[in-house]
């Protein structure tokens, strides 16, 4: 299964994105551009892979949902400075790629400061949020109090155990049924996730969730497989394969 709909409207792919309108409109959340350039910066060299592998990944996913709008939700770039040129370079590059794919939508992240400054000429203008059939979609680094909501920022995963200890660690959709959220996880496969295995921890997590208990989180895992329906938060929380 490559996808599920858990709200009328609002499909999870195990791609990492989100369909709404039908899937006229694609999003996703998180792609951290310039991650490599930061890692140097802290003295860790690796390969410059990850904004080509991102652009493959994310025009296989224009083309495999047949979107014609691309909303990216929040935290196009990683380094909350300026950024270095081989980093404006970058982004750019894809936010042009989309572009060219049709309507491209940019919603700021926490990260996108000088965002607007970076891509200016691409006659994009970086937006705090929108609305698309009744949902609200902002970033999640702040609470606007609009519901229903589906945001990014919190990179979910989960760690599913063996018995003697051993892990895979799943990004995933979040679910909030009670207060009508959704959240994404990274698109980036450099930013490995937020791990929910211990609960929602309200100082790590979005305020969208303050004061938020276990009950009533659904978790969707994405997965070479397609995705999967892990259950709840509570549930995961004791699992062993």
């Amino acid at each position: 299964m490559r996808c599920v709909e858990p709200v009328p409207g609002l499909r999870l792919n195990s791609d990492r994105t989100l369909s709404m309108e039908g899937g006229r409109t694609l999003v996703l959340a998180d792609l951290h551009l310039g991650y490599e350039n930061a890692l140097e910066g802290d003295g860790l060299h690796v390969p410059r892979i990850h904004t080509t592998g991102l652009m493959d990944e994310l025009l296989t996913s224009i083309e495999r949902h047949g979107a014609e709008r691309t909303v990216l939700l929040g935290d196009i770039k990683h380094d909350f400075s300026r950024g270095r040129w081989e980093s404006r370079d970058d982004i750019r590059t894809v936010i042009s790629m989309v572009r060219d794919c049709g309507e491209c939508i940019v919603v700021a992240g926490n990260h996108d400061n000088f965002l607007q400054s970076i891509i200016s000429g691409l006659d994009i203008e970086v937006v705090e949020g929108l609305e698309i059939d009744g949902h609200w979609l902002e970033h999640g680094h702040k609470d606007g109090g609009r519901r229903p909501l589906v945001i990014g920022h919190e990179h979910p995963s989960v760690r599913i155990f063996d018995r003697v200890g051993g892990f895979i660690k799943v990004p995933c959709f979040v679910h909030d049924i009670d207060r009508d959220v959704v959240v994404l996880p990274a698109f980036s496969p450099m930013a490995p996730g937020n791990d929910l295995c211990n609960g929602l921890r309200p100082e790590l997590f979005s305020p969208v969730f303050k004061d938020r208990t276990d009950s009533g989180i659904m978790l969707y895992g994405c997965t070479e497989i397609g995705i999967l329906n892990l259950g709840t938060l509570e549930d995961i929380r004791s699992m062993r394969m």
